[in-house]
Order: structure tokens, then C-alpha cells, then sequence
């Protein structure tokens, strides 16, 4: 099948963009031939197919946090996409932001099937802009559904999470709920060797870009209460622009901490070797890192959060906290410190959960929505109904 993938940015800046590559890079290798509609940048120079650049704008108000992304908004060039999409079979547009429209509409002239994704929040702008208002929230929902949701057959939800609220805030098109998937790197190391500056420290991970909505600094701050905050040492790997104010709040810490932009190799290390992922954000669809650490064995201590769709990777209530309660996080940190040697006992049951979220069962479930799509496009019917709800991967 020949689909043309639409995106505001190649650049692996967030997790939309970095589950998009590995989509791509698995559909590619089953033969589907891929090209790019995207603003230009480093990355997409380097894409194994065809790329059509796009112009591109950084948004006042949020520059800061698209910057420090890599991220720039496209712009719906219409002579581009006509290009593009030449001899597709399939249009899928990334996020619903100002290209999308006219992508959508553009495939609908051209007569060729379009379909959506949902790897965004209302709340992942509004907190880039450092604000937490529902105003924004309602004007941000109906602006996607505007731009992108209500212009096409089908979404993908990479959890029920996300189809809940595309369905609550009116989005009128069908749901398929696919997990984005563990990539088939992320499996345990044989004879992992814990870095010398691990020493015996108890290692907390967390790995994400910087930001308001990932609330790092509740990790430091519960640190900081632990009994055992001498004997703690905290990664938080990534980069954005809440960098410079958690490095300043972690001067506190009594063991310095790591925050940093880490290679891939490093963070596949870290997963094996740490003894804790804590996963702190309010705002998330699935959350790619915790799909990475439960694909390597790694124990997850997660925020319940009520737009949060991580708190599935956990294994039992010992490792959940509630959501923006601080001292619940301080008291999980210290049980899990004093059971620290029990941690590797969970290994085997987190791998075993992990299972059904490899990247094969995501791929197998891609392929068959991009076919229900081709095919309901070209007069088959039952494949795709408004509103309804499918788990492609549960």
C-alpha cells in the first residue's frame, strides 16, 4: 500500500513524532511503500523515502517549548499536497493542527481515503503556554475536531483514554484503539552492568521532554522528603524548556542527580539497570516510556491522574500514587527503598504484561485499519462506523 503520511515535524522532539517513526519503520519493513508530507529539518533529510517539504512556523506564545522540541506547525500548502498525494492508496494525517485541514480536504478532492490520529491533548498546548484553563481546553478540543477529526473516516487511539475524549468533546468519526506499541529494541539486556556511578545508590528513573505538563519537579520535591533521600539517586533524562528550573530545584538533593539528554543507547542501559521508572505526568495518552520500561522488566511507581492513561503499566496499587498528592509518591518511594531487593521478583509479571503491547500485535492492527479505511473508501460496508469504539490492541 502506498501511504503518504502527513506531520507537522520528523524531528523526534515528542512522543507523537517518536511513535510515528517507529510506525513508518515497521510498515516499511512489510513492504508498504511510505513518503512524508513535513516541514524540513534535519531528520526528514535523512528519511528512507520521499520527503515533501512543507514551510513551517514556530507559535507565538508557545515558541519556547517548540524550540526546545525541534517542532515547527506546517502550513497547508495545497500545490504540495496534490504532489504528495499523487498515486496514494492512503492519506494519514498525524495531529490536528493547521496543516490537517487542508490535507483532508485535499485527499477528499483528490477522492482518496484520509484518516486521523490522536497522540495529542488540549491540555499539552495549554500547559506549554503555562496556563490550566478550561476555556482553552474547550476552544483547543473543537478547533482539532475543526481541523482534522471531523474530516476524516477514522482515528487511531493509542489508548481507550484518547477515544473517550475524542468522543466526549463531539468528534464525530470512528475510534480504533491500537496501542503505539513497545519497539522491539526495548527488551532486557543479557549481563546489564549498572553504570560505576549508580554505585549502590537506589536509582530512580524518568526519562520525557521537560516540561510543565510531565511535572518532574514533583519527582525531585518527593525525593526530597524521602528518609531515604541520601541514598537516592534520581535520572530525569530529557531535554525542554523546564531544563534550567529543575536542574535549579535539584541542587536540594543530597545525591547530585542526572538531567540530561541521554542517547539511546544510554536510555535502553538505564531502563535495564535503575531499580525504579517513576512516571509523574497528568497529561497522557499512553506514555512510549513506560511502554519501553515494562518492554525491559522495569518496574513503574505512576501518577493516577484522571487524563493519564499510564496508570494500566502498573502492577498493582503499590505502584500508583494519586494524582498531585506529593507525600503519597514520598511514601511509595521509601516502601519500595526498604523492599528494594523484592523489585527484581517483579520482573517476570511486568514482562508477561508487556506482551500484548509489543510492536508485531500494534502493526498487525495498523495494517488491518488501514485496509478497513482503503476498502470502506471504496465502497465496502460495517468496516468503520461513527462513533463506535474498536480495540484493535486491548
Amino acid at each position: 500500500m502506498k501511504i503518504v503520511i502527513v506531520i507537522d515535524s520528523w524531528n523526534k522532539g515528542n512522543g507523537g513524532v517518536v511513535v510515528t517513526h517507529t510506525l513508518v519503520k515497521e510498515m516499511q519493513a512489510r513492504g508498504h511503500e511510505i513518503s512524508l508530507v513535513t516541514t524540513a529539518g534535519e531528520t526528514a533529510s535523512k528519511f528512507n523515502g520521499t520527503v515533501h517539504e512543507i514551510k513551517g512556523f514556530y507559535l507565538p506564545g508557545i515558541k519556547e517549548s517548540l524550540e526546545s522540541m525541534g517542532f515547527k506547525f506546517g502550513i497547508g500548502q495545497k500545490k504540495v499536497y496534490r504532489k504528495a498525494f499523487k498515486g496514494a492508496d492512503l492519506v494519514h494525517v498525524i495531529f490536528p493542527f493547521f496543516m490537517s485541514r487542508n490535507a483532508a480536504k485535499v485527499a477528499h478532492k483528490m477522492k482518496l481515503p484520509v484518516m486521523g490520529a490522536a497522540h495529542i491533548q488540549s491540555q499539552n498546548l495549554t500547559g506549554a503556554m503555562g496556563k490550566d484553563n478550561k476555556t482553552l481546553d474547550w476552544f483547543f478540543n473543537n478547533w482539532f475536531n475543526f481541523q482534522l477529526f471531523n474530516r476524516v473516516s477514522a482515528i487511531h487511539c493509542p489508548s481507550e483514554l484518547a477515544a473517550d475524549i475524542l468522543d466526549s468533546h463531539g468528534a464525530k468519526s470512528h475510534f480504533r484503539v491500537i496501542s503505539n506499541g513497545i519497539p522491539r529494541e526495548f527488551v532486557p539486556m543479557e549481563n546489564a552492568k549498572r553504570p560505576d556511578f549508580f554505585g549502590d545508590k537506589f536509582v530512580l528513573l524518568n526519562i520525557g521532554r521537560h516540561a510543565l505538563e510531565k511535572r518532574q519537579e514533583t519527582i525531585i520535591d518527593a525525593v526530597l522528603k524521602s528518609k531515604y533521600k541520601d541514598k537516592i539517586l534520581l535520572l530525569l533524562c530529557g531535554r525542554g524548556e523546564m531544563t534550567e528550573k529543575l536542574k535549579e530545584r535539584a541542587k536540594e538533593l543530597p545525591v547530585e542527580p542526572l538531567i540530561k539528554y541521554i542517547s539511546e543507547e544510554e536510555k535502553h542501559l538505564f531502563y535495564n539497570t535503575s531499580d525504579l521508572y517513576v512516571h509523574s505526568s497528568r497529561i497522557e495518552l499512553e506514555s512510549r516510556t513506560c511502554l519501553e520500561a515494562i518492554g525491559c522488566g522495569l518496574p513503574c511507581l505512576i501518577e493516577d491522574a484522571p487524563n493519564s492513561a499510564s496508570s494500566r503499566f502498573g502492577l498493582d496499587d503499590r505502584f500508583l500514587f494519586t494524582s498531585s498528592n506529593q507525600d503519597e509518591l514520598t511514601a511509595k518511594i521509601d516502601y519500595w527503598y526498604e523492599h528494594r531487593a523484592s523489585l527484581a521478583d517483579y520482573k517476570k509479571p511486568i514482562l508477561e504484561k508487556a506482551e500484548k503491547f509489543r510492536i508485531d500485535n500494534s502493526i498487525e492492527a495498523m495494517e488491518k485499519l488501514y485496509e478497513d479505511v482503503y476498502n470502506t473508501h471504496h465502497g465496502a460496508s460495517g468496516l468503520l462506523r461513527k462513533g463506535e469504539k474498536i480495540f484493535g490492541t486491548k
